[in-house]
Order: structure tokens, then C-alpha cells, then sequence
């Protein structure tokens, strides 16, 4: 048999614990290079992600030794909630370096082994998510008055270069951002546990294009107060979603356009249903992309739950990725087609 010529793993990375780097040893002792895909590394900050990928990777680095540095390439991915599609950006990460033979080195395969591209196999990695496992330590972070001496028992592996920077990062306002949306989804799902069954719950959102620009707003609450996201909100149980997307169109921005007008530039629909989509809790979303032509972008305040409402040309966009609340920019690549991802 061909030996495997490269190892592919694939985390978020939260922080370089003992987890995360069995799980990269155990790429190494089967290849003699492997590519560590960092995910989610483009979201705006969350409880659930809170630090920026080239943060993770500058930990990811400290914490290997040299000889292991050497033989690993640590790359970002984009999170399009697609397994099929994180298949394809594996593949193009590892084109230009890898061989015949690749090994994705996991213990929980997101799709069947007759769907990998041609060369590559599934490798068993240690058991357990080492993601998952960092989550009670952060969410003790954030319930804590002060976190401070958390810090003295950080994860196994955590190099001092990291707890100094975590020690830095919790007396800075965005980990009292991040802390605050913490405690407001706690809130809420203490509020929802006396139900008799999970809550799934709905909402709707809504894509608006004209004359080159976009309609965002700027959330006005916790989570994700002062990111931009997309108009949009929870389905009244009166109405179904369109009227519901438009209804808070209005709500939110203030737009001046007659319903009929937006029905006749309805231009398209898509449910995203991700489990993890929203930080919030198991969320169905329907998005609506709507385009008005080439006509200047009508007037807008922020309402609601907005606390502004504005229109941004669309090739802003890629720039502002790291700012839009949860996988709104996801939504935005899905109409207006904003990145060229595999």
C-alpha cells in the first residue's frame, strides 16, 4: 500500500490544550507533514468562539516544539455550515503540498468515507472533541465576578505566552462584550429549560441590495450588541415568513418601500438550519434576498432592535466579515456570492 504522504486535522482551536495537540501528534506520527485547519476562524467574536484565528494559531505555534512547527501548515477556514463543502476546502489547502495519499485524521467523520476525494481515508484521532472540552473552563470564565484567578489552573498544555494574553484580554472590553452575551443566552435558556421539550425556535431575515450597496443594521442588544447583521427577528405566530421579514424590515430600518414593491424584487429564499449556526440556541432561520435595481438606496434609521440601520456598498463586505453577528455574512456570500470558496 502507498504509505500516507500528508495528514489532514481539523478543529477550532479554542485554546492549544492537551486534546488539541494529541490530536495534531497523532497526524504527525502517521505522515511526515499535516495540515492543522483551524475553523470557524473568520466569525466575529462569541462565547462559543471568542478569539481571533491568528490568535489561535500564534498559541497553536507556541505550543509545539520546533521539529513540529516545521512540519505542520496552519491554515483558516471560512465556516459555510457545509460538510460536503469543508471537504472541498481541506482539498484546496492541501493541493499544493500533498501527495496520493491523505489522512484526515478524526474520531468523529462529518461525511462517509465513499464521499472523500480519491487518495484520502479517514485515520482514527483520540477520543472526544478537545474543543468541547474547554467549555466548561470558559464558561466558568465568564460566570465568575472575577475571572482573574482562574487563570492560575488553566487547560494542560496552555503555554505561558497564552495565559499572559488571556490574562490581558479578561480585563479588556471585549471580554466584557463577550462575558455579557454569555450571561444574556444563559438568561434566556434558564428562561426556556421549563419547557417540556427542547426549544427549536424561528426567525427570519432579510437580504436588501440596492444600487450597489447592502442594508445592514447595528444590533442594539446583547448577543452581539454593536455588530452588524442583517435585518430580521423572531416569526409572530400570526403571519407567515415573508410578511414576517418584512414586517421587520420596517421595524428595524424604517424602509419606505410598499410591500408590493418588495414582493415584486423578492429574487430568492433559503432556510439555514445549522445546529450551531446561532449562538442563541437551536434557531431556524429563512432569509429573503430582495433587489430594488439600480436606484439609490432609499432612506433608513435604526428602531427596535436596532440601534442603527445603514446601506454599504457591497465590495465593503469581505472586510467587514469578522463584524457581522453570527453566520450573516454566510448568508450574504449565499445571495450576493462574496468569497470564492471551494
Amino acid at each position: 500500500m502507498t504509505p500516507v504522504v500528508h495528514a489532514v486535522c481539523a478543529a477550532r482551536f479554542l485554546l492549544p490544550s492537551a486534546g488539541h495537540l494529541a490530536l495534531m501528534r497523532a497526524a504527525l506520527a502517521c505522515a511526515p507533514r499535516c495540515t492543522v485547519a483551524v475553523r470557524r476562524a473568520f466569525l466575529a467574536p462569541s462565547p462559543a468562539n471568542p478569539h481571533p484565528w491568528e490568535q489561535r494559531v500564534r498559541w497553536l505555534q507556541a505550543a509545539l516544539t520546533a521539529d513540529e512547527r516545521a512540519r505542520v501548515a496552519i491554515v483558516p477556514l471560512r465556516e459555510h455550515w457545509d460538510d460536503e463543502r469543508l471537504v472541498r476546502q481541506l482539498q484546496a489547502a492541501v493541493a499544493a503540498t500533498a501527495g496520493d495519499r491523505v489522512a484526515w485524521i478524526t474520531d468523529a467523520p462529518p461525511v462517509d468515507a465513499q464521499d472523500l476525494p480519491a487518495g484520502w481515508s479517514f485515520s482514527a484521532a483520540p477520543a472526544g472533541d478537545p474543543d468541547a472540552a474547554l467549555v466548561p473552563w470558559l464558561h466558568a470564565l465568564y460566570e465568575a465576578d472575577d475571572p482573574a484567578p482562574l487563570l492560575a489552573t488553566p487547560p494542560s498544555a496552555l503555554p505561558p505566552a497564552a495565559v499572559d494574553d488571556l490574562r490581558t484580554w479578561i480585563a479588556q472590553p471585549a471580554f466584557a462584550t463577550v462575558r455579557d452575551d454569555w450571561r444574556q443566552i444563559a438568561h434566556e435558556r434558564r428562561q426556556w429549560s421549563v419547557a417540556p421539550y427542547p426549544v427549536v425556535l424561528a426567525t427570519v431575515d432579510a437580504v436588501v441590495q440596492a444600487g450597489g450597496h447592502v442594508l445592514l443594521i447595528r444590533r442594539g442588544r446583547s448577543p452581539g450588541k454593536g455588530l452588524w447583521a442583517l435585518p430580521g427577528g423572531f416569526l409572530e405566530t400570526t403571519e407567515d415568513m415573508l410578511h414576517a421579514a418584512l414586517r421587520e424590515l420596517v421595524e428595524e430600518t424604517g424602509l419606505p418601500v410598499p410591500p408590493r414593491t418588495m414582493r415584486q424584487a423578492l429574487r430568492g429564499r433559503r432556510v439555514f438550519d445549522h445546529p450551531e449556526r446561532s449562538q442563541r440556541g437551536r434557531i431556524i432561520t429563512q432569509s429573503f434576498h430582495f433587489d430594488l435595481g439600480e436606484i439609490a438606496p432609499p432612506p433608513v434609521h435604526g428602531a427596535d432592535d436596532a440601534a442603527a440601520a445603514q446601506w454599504l456598498p457591497i465590495e465593503a463586505l469581505h472586510a467587514l466579515e469578522t463584524q457581522l453577528h453570527d453566520d450573516h455574512f454566510h448568508m450574504l456570500d449565499v445571495f450576493l456570492g462574496l468569497t470564492r470558496d471551494p
